[in-house]
């Protein structure tokens, strides 16, 4: 399920999107991420075309849903 990356923007520490860009070379877009929730993962992706194509290098972070939502 797609859920609003501003839903958890906050509980994502800023310094993960600059080292990721640093890490990658890719620019870090805040309208363009896409957020996953399934199977108990909140999954952060760089773009739609990175989730389509499931590509590991484009994938930002991978959290536990309880975990980071401090349940």
């Amino acid at each position: 399920m797609i859920i609003d990356f501003n839903e958890i923007r906050h509980l994502i520490p800023s310094h993960t999107f600059n080292e990721f860009g640093q890490l990658t070379g890719y620019y870090v877009r805040f309208d363009e991420i896409i957020c996953v929730a399934e199977k108990g993962r909140i999954k952060i992706w760089l773009n739609r075309e990175a989730i389509e194509e499931q590509d590991p290098e484009r994938l930002i972070c991978d959290y536990d849903e309880n975990t980071l939502r401090g349940l």
